[in-house]
């Protein structure tokens, strides 16, 4: 008798057990569903009104030239020889017509597909080469009128060491090549993770990519007793910044004056 009441209250309590899992299974899955909706809401959307867009562009691009360009969201920088570019683009019967930026929430940014398709009929028209030949100039002529004028590392820039330089650590060649160079010290506390502590060098270059100066260090070290050899990374950075040969930084393809950052990984 106690065995069959004993069966009787497992089976009592797995059905109970099931309907609860069910009960869960079914409200993910209501959630899941309207997620799915919602997204398949919003794709829609999005391809809608960028068909609408596009077809308002075609029609555009018969009666005139516009030219825009894209700023990184959601903090991208403003295209600084705006004006320059303004003047040179009219010459040649194109409109300016300005910045916009598009959404990094999978939203459809307002009249984006028209910016872009706008843009990519003028340059078919033109050509690649001759358009960016044009905002390279309006560059040179800013340059002109502002040639003590230090220029950030942005999305309009490109800069690299040796040409591959970046953070990922089995193309940096920046660090591959100080290194070899670099000698630790006897006492030195090395890290568990490579590449913990770091020092982040900004400096100055000028439009042949010629050092002008350094303008700070700022520090990363995560062992305390490798903070006493901060004075001697500086100077061995400042001696491996001596011996090398960097290319200048360029906006939109145009060499000029600039800020950049270096970063020195420590094992």
């Amino acid at each position: 008798m106690r065995f069959y009441l004993f069966s009787l209250f497992l089976l009592t309590q797995s059905f109970v057990f099931g309907q609860n899992i069910s009960k869960e299974d079914s409200v993910q899955i209501r959630k899941e569903t309207k997620i799915s909706q919602w997204l398949e809401e919003r794709l829609r959307y999005n391809r809608e009104q960028c068909h609408n867009d596009s077809l308002r562009a075609v029609t555009d691009s018969k009666l005139e030239n516009k030219y825009y360009m894209n700023i990184a969201a959601p903090h991208g920088r403003s295209f600084i020889p705006s004006e320059e570019l303004k003047i040179i683009l009219q010459k040649h019967n194109i409109t300016w017509g300005g910045e916009w930026m598009g959404s990094d929430l999978g939203a459809y940014a307002s009249s984006s597909c028209y910016y872009q398709f706008m843009t990519q009929f003028t340059v078919e028209k033109f050509g690649k080469e001759f358009i960016d030949n044009l905002v390279k100039q309006s560059v040179s002529d800013y340059v002109k009128k502002h040639p003590d004028k230090i220029f950030n590392n942005d999305e309009h820039t490109d800069w690299n060491y040796k040409e591959t330089y970046g953070d990922s650590h089995e193309k940096d060649l920046l660090n591959k090549d100080f290194s070899e160079s670099f000698v630790y010290p006897k006492d030195y506390n090395y890290t568990k993770n490579e590449y913990d502590s770091q020092t982040i060098v900004t400096l100055n270059l000028d439009n042949k990519g010629k050092v002008l100066r350094i303008v700070r260090f700022n520090h990363h070290i995560s062992n305390e007793n490798n903070l006493k050899y901060i004075p001697y990374f500086e100077e061995e950075i400042k001696k491996f910044i001596k011996t090398c040969k960097f290319e200048p930084l360029k906006y939109k393809g145009y060499p000029v004056r600039s800020k950049i950052a270096l970063r020195f990984f420590y094992k």
